[in-house]
């Protein structure tokens, strides 16, 4: 005879085994189901297993490649404290120093140029989706320079969200069946456009800095345009 303490000693090990089996098998296939969705996106995106992989990697590594196109003069505003003697007397005497550096703006190889060639390869082997992605640049531009801020002595920083979201908002509007495609340029080329080209001229805001195009300020959020622009490939 089964004593009510004697099931319920069977049963708790029975279910603790049940779940360790669950969390087991859900470990093994997790990763094949993942690359199967992937894989899946990656066909209605026009890539392949082994170009993403090569993309992706090249991406990662290339982030920390800064190629420097230009090289300019900036004044910095320095608070010096001089003192002057009167009578004995030492007084404080705040003044203001100009002081010129270097700022030097480089473009980063992967953050900036290897999603501008697969904007274009994307555009080549999508040609329907021309039209509404050179729409679209314009519009994501705008909202992601007034998203993205100077900041002295760092450089231009964009909220991290902000560009997958305004990128697949506009893109589903305007991209259609294409809308995959649509928020993946116009997310790229607006955050490059409009976070960094249209900020250049607030360098002297900033400081003397190196300024990264596509670099570490706006890297994740064209990342993260490009993770979301996959997803809405479903």
């Amino acid at each position: 005879m089964v004593t009510p303490m004697s099931y319920r000693n069977f049963a708790l090990p029975t279910f603790g085994a049940l779940l360790v089996l669950f969390f087991f098998m859900l470990v093994i296939f997790l990763p094949f189901m993942i690359i199967g969705l992937i894989g899946r996106a990656l066909s209605n995106f026009g890539l392949s297993w082994g170009s993403f992989i090569i993309f992706l990697f090249v991406s990662l590594i290339g982030s920390t490649i800064n190629l420097p196109v230009w090289r300019s003069k900036v004044a910095s505003a320095v608070q010096t404290v001089e003192y002057v003697y009167f009578f004995g007397m030492r007084y404080p005497v705040p003044t203001t120093r100009t002081r010129f550096m270097e700022s030097v703006i480089s473009i980063n190889f992967g953050g900036a140029i290897m999603p501008v060639l697969l904007s274009v390869y994307l555009l080549l082997m999508n040609p329907q989706a021309a039209v509404p992605s050179l729409a679209a640049i314009p519009i994501v531009s705008a909202i992601l320079y007034f998203a993205a801020k100077p900041v002295k002595g760092v450089g231009i920083v964009t909220p991290l969200f902000i560009p997958p979201i305004v990128a697949a908002i506009v893109g589903i509007i305007l991209g259609g069946s294409h809308s995959p495609v649509v928020a993946y340029v116009a997310g790229t080329i607006g955050c490059i456009v409009g976070a960094d080209l249209l900020h250049l001229g607030s360098l002297d805001d900033m400081g003397a800095v190196n300024l990264s195009i596509g670099g570490a300020g706006t890297f994740d959020g064209i990342f993260l345009t490009g993770l979301l622009a996959a997803l809405l490939a479903f």
